[in-house]
């Protein structure tokens, strides 16, 4: 959900609510019509989170969304849909996608390599250059779904049985470095 209220959905679809719509779409929380917003999804959207400044994040298998060639993850203008330069370029598909509060960008799915460095499965993004950062779990096994956890820590469920360096069979709670929590800078003079 957008923080105007309305509602994005994504999956295989290539009409919904009556509108030709590839993979995605946005819908008025009122009246549930679906509005002009279209980013033309070539295949399917498995993931959409969206940014504490209100863009889009979209994970799937396509390889052009919003107006351009981007391999299985691109970020959306919230208002015209199309895709901006922020490009992480993952081998393979993210099944889930975590905005921090930070705008860092916790991404779970079948990747091997992602912004630019090796990760498995699990990996962080800068918010914006789409580059990994040093937070490296390193999943024995494909990792469908992260979030966010109000402390910070970040929740990560699959088929794994290591997960950031310790036994943990299918679900973990993995410290973050860099906490999604607000800061305060006190000057005594």
């Amino acid at each position: 959900i957008q923080p105007d209220g309305k509602i994005l959905a994504g999956g295989a679809f290539t009409t919904i609510g009556g509108q030709t719509r590839n993979r995605i779409a946005r819908f008025d929380p009122v009246t549930g019509a679906v509005d002009s917003w279209n980013p033309n999804a070539n295949s399917f959207v498995y993931t959409i989170a969206v940014q504490s400044d209100g863009r889009v994040l979209v994970g799937g298998s396509f390889s052009n969304i919003g107006g351009q060639t981007r391999n299985f993850l691109a970020r959306l203008d919230l208002s015209t849909g199309l895709a901006d330069s922020w490009n992480p370029n993952p081998n393979s598909a993210p099944f889930s996608l975590a905005a921090q509060s930070d705008g860092k960008i916790v991404a779970g799915g079948n990747f091997t390599s992602i912004g630019g460095q090796p990760r498995n499965l699990i990996a962080r993004l800068d918010g914006s250059t789409g580059l990994a950062d040093s937070f490296d779990p390193n999943a024995d096994g494909v990792v469908y779904s992260v979030a966010i956890l109000a402390d910070g820590k970040i929740f990560a469920s699959g088929i794994f049985l290591n997960i950031g360096g310790a036994l943990r069979t299918n679900v973990a709670r993995l410290t973050n470095d860099t906490a999604a929590f607000q800061s305060l800078d006190i000057n005594p003079n």
